[in-house]
């Protein structure tokens, strides 16, 4: 009768090991299924294939202080400025060169509506003229804004209420948008409301733009939306040089409900709900304009990339290369 239990103990500690085994294995399965539903299923779609020649192309934002809103609002025009040989002009997102690069700078100002671009011949004066967004070309006098500094927004904590400073003045009102604001603690927020929401420990901000504000925190940049929720995830960098203030370089804003940004040298995109579609592959990438973004993998060579067929103006796709997948860490 022993000899019976002992067999049958036996045989259940192996019938146990074996559940358990079983039990890791699906387990393991379960996570593989995890990790392949993580992929990016990306396929690369070009409107134009790599074949325009530049030495850059970029969108320049548009700047303007809404005084009805008390907020910033950016847009990206209606053209991308392209640079070859030292010179700019402007390139529509069909891959049409309208302007042909002949300005020695282009640049856009809060004081303008548009473009201000300037041509220095040589010996001669610099001629300035100012560009509106339908590239018609206007003689002007040389460009010296002096009339607006820029508006910083303060939360006061005592008083739990946003002010707006503009170079020594500071006056009550904030935003009747969402906003970030500088903190008491030199740190930075969001307000939405004249409340303060989320978390209030970011470095540095972007402009609240499109549904969503770039923040940095731990040496890296994400965004939130307006309830202070991370959107996208805070493992990108500034854009070298980019910033729509002209203060310190921060990200691209959000444009027609896309960011474009930039890990380790290389460029993507995200939906502003926080779905990557583009992953984080291209040398260069601008921002989206009518569906579609300029990128390039060679240096010198453009094409223009599909990144929403509902707004793309119904343009014929030129290639479709295979989907390819990248796994998001």
């Amino acid at each position: 009768m022993n000899s019976f239990r002992r067999i049958f103990a036996v045989l259940l500690c192996a019938l146990s090991v074996c559940g358990l085994c079983a039990c890791g294995n699906k387990e393991e399965e379960a996570k593989t299924e995890t990790d392949s539903e993580q992929k990016i299923e990306y396929t690369e779609t070009w409107v134009v294939e790599p074949s325009v020649e530049a030495d850059n192309i970029f969108a320049l934002p548009q700047t303007k202080f809404n005084d009805k809103t008390n907020h910033y609002d950016v847009t990206f025009g209606d053209c991308y400025v392209i640079q070859k040989d030292g010179k700019f002009g402007f390139i529509n997102s069909n891959g049409e060169i309208v302007i042909e690069p002949k300005y020695d700078t282009v640049e856009t100002c809060i004081c303008t509506d548009g473009y201000i671009a300037t041509i220095k011949p040589e010996g001669s004066y610099r001629t300035t003229y100012v560009i509106d967004n339908s590239l018609s070309e206007t003689w002007s006098y040389p460009h010296k804004c002096e009339e607006f500094s820029g508006y910083t927004y303060l939360w006061n904590s005592a008083l739990e209420k946003v002010s707006i400073q503009n170079g020594d003045t500071q006056a009550d009102g904030g935003s009747f948008l969402p906003e970030a604001v500088q903190l008491d603690s030199g740190k930075y927020g969001l307000v939405n409301g004249d409340k303060l929401v989320g978390a209030s420990d970011y470095n540095a901000a972007g402009v609240f733009t499109g549904g969503l504000v770039a923040m940095s925190k731990g040496g890296k940049w994400g965004y939130i939306n307006s309830k202070g929720e991370e959107v996208v995830p805070f493992e990108y960098e500034a854009v070298n040089g980019y910033s729509a203030l002209g203060n310190s370089t921060t990200p691209y804003e959000c444009s027609e409900g896309y960011v474009t940004v930039l890990e380790g040298g290389k460029y993507g995109i995200y939906k502003a709900d926080g779905t990557q579609v583009v992953p984080c592959q291209y040398n260069a990438l601008t921002t989206v304009h009518d569906g579609r973004a300029f990128a390039s993998n060679d240096g010198g060579v453009w094409g223009i990339l599909l990144v929403d067929e509902q707004i793309s103006n119904g343009i014929a796709v030129k290639t479709t290369t295979q989907p390819t997948s990248q796994t998001e860490e």
